[in-house]
């Protein structure tokens, strides 16, 4: 890799790194805060209409977002196509999903959400009016300028949302915390950068964006229309209160994995899709990739299954316990959900979305059966099923990344056996410590996070790892370097 992509890279890195870790712990506390002021049952009935959403965004966005990142130039006819065809669509959709809401709302039994689907609803217009400008930033590897935005956004919706909880609003505290958190970063985005609208479609322009872009759609609703579908369940079949323990556990769980994760290749993808013709450092920056974020995410995995418990005692109180045996499920499948989205990744950068999204037509209706199955023994076997599809599908995301780059599943697995084994040592230090202390809870998540660090750096010390050579040797080095200019 050239130094100054690579330089060009560690610095974008470190920007998408404070946006959405630093957006996240923000997030975060913001959740927290309102989990200690609202109910589960609040959190359970936004949660039953994101599926819906979830869904919706994917057709407005129509992947042509990743299109205009993948084009060495974007023109003004292509951003002008790629708004109208965004703007259309969110109109489009919103039409559909206010007039569907009273049948949502029947579906779920819940009266409320029809009131709740159509207000959300706006957010799809709201978000398409950005999508060129975010696609324009990604393009130039500036993340800089998309953090300071989505941080001002974060922070202006959390206050927003903290106030209404704390004067009774109840459930429209988050709805409004979705509708102006998009409201503030689209205002942003077009501050600050004030693109002049040519409003012109291109056919020619449209076709090519689509014709990759429509791929990425297909293979982004079969991804969010099962991810959202163990929530659908639980909403349907169990109560409001149990989707929001399910809910709250998946936000632990997502706050320490998938945000890492997604800040990762948020870097990766415009960085590594220009190495797209060089097989052999393309493999290698693979291999550093699924390397360096096992260390960091496995190890985070361990901790926050063996911690959960306490965790949630003292953070959002006692109320929300009954979330622990979701937290932890969800903790073995977080442990393996990067390595399954990096090789994914992998095909979009060597172009096969044809492959793609094959796997995810197949992975899918593996997950559908596993589900299926699982939930004829509760909620907890429909969460065991999730988690053993997940499993599954790392032996066949791993086919073509062997058949295509020379990487298979073995040679992933070495390359990550180091943090598994001294993840599994930290976790089991940790769980002795807890069960041997009688401190409370807020003791026991301030000093056993810091026993587990110290323990599992200590193993990758004594082993003299790769990973943590290339953390001494170029990672903390560059750190600095950033941070000081």
């Amino acid at each position: 890799m050239p130094e100054s992509l690579k330089d060009k890279s560690l610095a974008a890195f470190f920007w998408v790194l404070i946006d959405k870790m630093g957006g996240s712990v923000a997030n975060f506390i913001v959740t927290v805060v309102l989990a200690r002021l609202l109910t589960p049952e609040d959190f359970g009935l936004v949660a039953m209409v994101m599926i819906f959403f979830e869904l919706s965004s994917s057709f407005v966005q129509s992947g042509i977002g990743f299109a205009l990142v993948r084009e060495k130039t974007i023109t003004d006819i292509d951003k002008s196509t790629a708004f109208i065809f965004n703007l259309l669509m969110a109109l489009v959709f919103y039409a559909i999903l206010f007039a569907a809401a009273p049948s949502i709302a029947a579906f779920f039994q819940q009266p409320l959400l029809t009131n709740i689907v159509r207000i959300m609803g706006l957010n799809l217009i709201v978000g398409s009016l950005a999508l060129v400008q975010h696609a324009e930033f990604t393009h130039r590897i500036d993340f800089k300028t998309q953090t300071k935005v989505r941080f001002i956004a974060v922070f202006v919706s959390g206050a927003c949302a903290v106030a209404m909880a704390a004067y009774g609003f109840g459930v429209w505290s988050l709805v409004a915390r979705i509708g102006i958190m998009e409201l503030c970063s689209t205002v942003l985005f077009w501050i600050v950068n004030p693109w002049k609208m040519v409003l012109r479609f291109s056919r020619s322009s449209f076709k090519k964006l689509f014709g990759f872009g429509s791929v990425i759609l297909a293979e982004a609703l079969i991804d969010k229309f099962f991810r959202q579908l163990t929530q659908v369940l639980i909403g349907k079949f169990f109560s409001a209160g149990t989707l929001g323990f399910f809910t709250q556990a998946n936000t632990f769980c997502n706050m320490a994995a998938t945000n890492f994760l997604q800040t990762i290749q948020r870097v990766t993808y415009p960085v590594l899709a220009k190495l797209q013709d060089d097989r052999i450092k393309l493999k290698d920056g693979y291999r550093r990739l699924i390397g360096m974020s096992s260390f960091v995410i496995i190890p985070v995995m361990v901790l926050l299954g063996v911690l959960s418990e306490p965790l949630l005692v003292a953070l959002v109180g006692e109320k929300w316990l009954p979330s622990a045996p979701f937290l932890q499920l969800l903790c073995v499948g977080g442990a393996v959900y990067h390595i399954n989205s990096i090789n994914l990744d992998m095909l979009l950068v060597l172009g096969r979305v044809d492959l793609s999204l094959r796997l995810e037509i197949i992975k899918k209706t593996i997950t559908a059966l596993a589900i299926i199955l699982g939930i004829q023994f509760g909620i907890y076997g429909l969460i065991v099923g999730q988690i053993s599809s997940v499993y599954i599908a790392l032996f066949i995301n791993t086919y073509y990344s062997d058949r295509l780059l020379d990487y298979s599943l073995a040679e992933q697995s070495k390359d990550v056996a180091s943090s598994v084994l001294f993840s599994l040592l930290m976790g089991l230090v940790v769980s002795v410590f807890q069960k041997n202390t009688g401190v409370n809870a807020l003791y026991v998540i301030l000093i056993a996070p810091v026993i587990g660090v110290v323990v599992y750096l200590g193993l990758h010390t004594l082993a003299r790892t790769k990973e943590l050579a290339l953390l001494k040797s170029y990672i903390i080095p560059q750190t600095m370097k950033f941070f000081a200019r």
